[in-house]
């Protein structure tokens, strides 16, 4: 009886955190805040809580799935030396990460364990290994939502951890092609705002581009990625 106790409290903490979370993004997102100009403004008024600011911020659009976290990245170009803006936004979105992962973890389990009786995950014999592939392969190319990726990987056996270094890996790349994105929008030169424009619309367009094979996959990879999208 206390187990029960202990997972029906778990997921009740679950479940406030994320609608505690997600009311604040929508509320954010209500108030036209979510912009790379008007984050750009605030974070300059908010003077050195700027960057603890916009870290916050990007975890909160990591939580709340549907709110793009690319505009955090690029303001931060934007404002900040591509470095600083590159720890912001990775610390951000790994906090986000592991808040999601979490949420999942303390929501999802509970619920889990009665439908399949007593198993602690959704997968529970796939290897850590390949979980940690997974989630890598699935922050690498960005063709499902971040979110989704975070409370799937909350609901296996993989380790915190793991999860947290293969969406560091993962989001790597990406993250620093937004922040020198916003930082070629910030600089006055035609040039570099040209270079600025087509790498932002470059990311945007990526997932299709994958979705119609114009960027080639592994068919292993393929499978993945739409089952990420169509679990069921």
């Amino acid at each position: 009886m206390s187990v029960q106790r202990r997972h029906v409290r778990q997921a009740l903490l679950g479940l406030l955190l994320l609608l505690v979370l997600s009311s604040l993004g929508i509320w954010l997102y209500q108030q036209g805040l979510i912009d790379p100009v008007r984050l750009e403004r605030l974070s300059l008024r908010l003077g050195p809580w700027g960057p603890p600011m916009l870290a916050a911020v990007m975890a909160l659009t990591v939580v709340v799935g549907p709110i793009p976290t690319m505009v955090v990245s690029v303001a931060a170009g934007m404002i900040y030396h591509p470095l600083v803006a590159f720890s912001l936004s990775m610390l951000g979105a790994l906090a986000g990460a592991g808040i999601s992962f979490w949420i999942a973890r303390l929501l999802g389990r509970p619920l889990i364990e009665r439908l399949f009786r007593g198993h602690v995950a959704l997968f529970p014999e796939c290897p850590q290994h390949i979980l940690f592939a997974m989630v890598l392969l699935a922050r690498l190319i960005p063709v499902v939502s971040f979110a989704l990726v975070s409370y799937a990987a909350g609901l296996t056996v993989l380790t915190t951890g793991r999860f947290l270094l293969a969406s560091g890996l993962g989001m790597a790349p990406m993250t620093l092609l937004y922040v020198l994105a916003g930082k070629g929008m910030a600089i006055d030169s035609v040039w570099a705002i040209g270079t600025g424009i087509v790498v932002f619309c470059f990311l945007v367009a990526l997932p299709k581009l994958v979705d119609k094979g114009w960027i080639p996959l592994p068919e292993r990879w393929k499978g993945f990625i739409d089952h990420l999208r169509h679990p069921h």
